[in-house]
């Protein structure tokens, strides 16, 4: 391949990742641009380095085709890039997910010490020519326990650095191994367990349905009067008003919050001026050496595609698949997307066997992507085709393929998520080029998949349908599907709601309350924040 290149840098790049491009013979321009300008010349580039101030949108795309080949985003979020757009444009965009863990973490650590002694607080008031000691008396992190939700590789990072400074760690990471977490000397637990132990919170998990709000006000009222929480993963995971309460009646000790569910934060926020919390505005990545080591990634990405076509962390780029089975590739990861949201446990492993026609194809292609919708929403990292195998092999996750010839000949595709007290399975076909779930552990069913799930066991008896279906309406949330299975006509049945909306945890929990599931999940195959 070996193109040279003819690259614009919009927003900004380090002077180290500039001097790589350069070095490769590529043509760079590094210059801001508005929005007009941006449609009018991004045809004449191959290659487009933005970070977060450029909107890469359908408009730009369409402008820049078919000139453009590749788009690099010098960071992690790529909110601003329109993907579908990119993907039906055949233009890969790339992202620099590795490059801000240190800086991450760091930041997370210096905001643990300074809530424990109180320093930002401090220095206002010498500032301002006040000596006053008495009120900063702060606390030792020496033999303090330390709980960290979600141990990716900034939650493990945190770990190590104040495992030496003298703190016990333990961690609510619903897929961590047990094998993982001996080796990295820090004890599972749950969350709620967590939060009742802790005498610092640090928060590292993505924001999605099921980690919206995860500390709200029930939990907070079950954590130490002394205890503190910081949150440098995303805005959401924290409730902020229920935080700013909590912090005002004395339920907690204090907090460090650098994200926040609307940013930037709207004047008269409810922790903004509060004495016992300390606010910056999302610094976690914001060092000298992460914007290096994003730009030069980046920049290395750019150059091993330009020099050989080699596609490193794209985020939307699918595996190479034979074209007669490509659409169970979003089939494979759907499914895996679900059944890794009805586990109770962590994950050690994921089967994925194909049965009928499919059996005749490399199923690996298939059992990666079924992975990679399993650990999306699971992970605090950027999951891809390129990264999936990494994340999982820290995770102690194994993965398999394989084939199984039928009698009927009838394509099926089925995985199992492997767990300490056994096997999960999730099965499902194309019909019509969409996918329909067959199989649900011992349940027999059919149902199209998509969108928000609630997903329930129950001891069968008449009525059931009533109450929960009143819940949901009464909350104007509408059933837009429903499959019930029974396995032998008495004893447990399924159902499977497929609603338009997702459910409010207060919701989920008044319709947990007044059916008595033996089992219930919300498991939402919508796109994570």
């Amino acid at each position: 391949m070996n193109v040279m290149a003819k690259i614009l840098v919009t927003d900004g790049m380090a002077i180290e990742g500039l001097d790589l491009l350069k070095q490769a013979g590529h043509t760079v321009d590094n210059k801001k641009v508005t929005a007009d300008e941006l449609l009018k010349i991004i045809g004449d580039y191959e290659g487009l380095v933005v970070r977060s101030a450029t909107q890469v949108t359908d408009a730009v795309l369409t402008a820049g085709s078919p000139t453009l080949k590749v788009v690099g985003r010098a960071g992690v979020g790529v909110d601003n890039i329109d993907l579908p757009a990119a993907t039906s444009h055949g233009v890969i965009a790339m992202n620099a997910p590795l490059g801000n863990i240190v800086s991450a973490a760091e930041h997370t650590l210096g905001m643990i010490f300074a809530v424990a002694r109180m320093i930002p607080q401090a220095h206002a008031k010498l500032t301002k020519g006040e000596w006053d000691k008495k009120s900063f008396v702060g606390i030792e992190l020496d033999g303090k326990i330390l709980g960290i939700v979600g141990l990716g590789k900034i939650g493990k990072h945190v770990a190590q650095v104040l495992q030496a400074a003298g703190m016990t760690v333990i961690a609510y990471d619903p897929f961590l191994s047990p094998e993982v977490a001996k080796d990295l000397r820090i004890e599972s637990v749950t969350v709620d367990q967590l939060l009742a132990r802790a005498d610092f919170v640090t928060v590292h998990t993505p924001l999605t349905e099921q980690t919206r709000n995860l500390i709200n006000t029930e939990r907070l009222k079950t954590m130490k009067k002394t205890a503190r929480i910081v949150n440098v993963a995303r805005g959401g995971i924290v409730d902020e008003p229920a935080l700013a309460a909590a912090l005002k009646a004395g339920i907690i000790a204090g907090a460090a919050i650098d994200v926040f569910a609307e940013e930037p934060i709207p004047a008269g926020h409810p922790l903004q001026g509060l004495a016992n919390c300390i606010v910056t505005p999302h610094l976690g990545a914001s060092t000298e050496e992460a914007q290096v080591k994003v730009s030069v990634d980046i920049a290395n990405q750019f150059n091993a595609y330009f020099a050989t076509g080699k596609i490193i962390n794209a985020v939307n780029v699918q595996l190479r698949i034979d074209p007669a089975i490509d659409g169970y590739l979003a089939a494979a990861e759907a499914l895996g997307a679900a059944v890794v949201q009805t586990l109770d446990e962590p994950l050690k492993g994921l089967e994925v066997t194909a049965k009928g026609a499919l059996a005749k194809y490399d199923t690996k292609p298939l059992a990666v992507a079924a992975l990679k919708g399993a650990l999306a929403k699971i992970s605090d990292q950027v999951v891809n085709f390129v990264t999936v195998n990494q994340i999982a092999k820290d995770r102690g996750i194994t993965i398999t393929s394989s084939s199984q010839e039928v009698a009927d000949g009838a394509d099926q595709l089925m995985v199992t998520a492997i767990t300490a007290s056994g096997r999960h399975v999730i099965a499902g076909a194309l019909v019509a080029n969409q996918l329909r779930v067959l199989r649900y552990n011992d349940f027999p069913i059919d149902l199209p998949i998509g969108g928000h799930l609630l997903v329930m066991e129950y001891p069968d008896r008449p009525g059931m349908v009533g109450k929960y279906g009143t819940i949901l309406g009464a909350n104007r949330i509408n059933i837009a599907r429903m499959e019930v299975s029974r396995i032998d006509g008495r004893g447990d049945a399924l159902v499977i709601l497929t609603l338009d909306d997702p459910i409010p945890a207060a919701v989920f929990d008044e319709i947990k309350t007044l059916v008595k599931p033996n089992k219930a999940y919300k498991v939402s195959l919508s796109a994570s924040k």
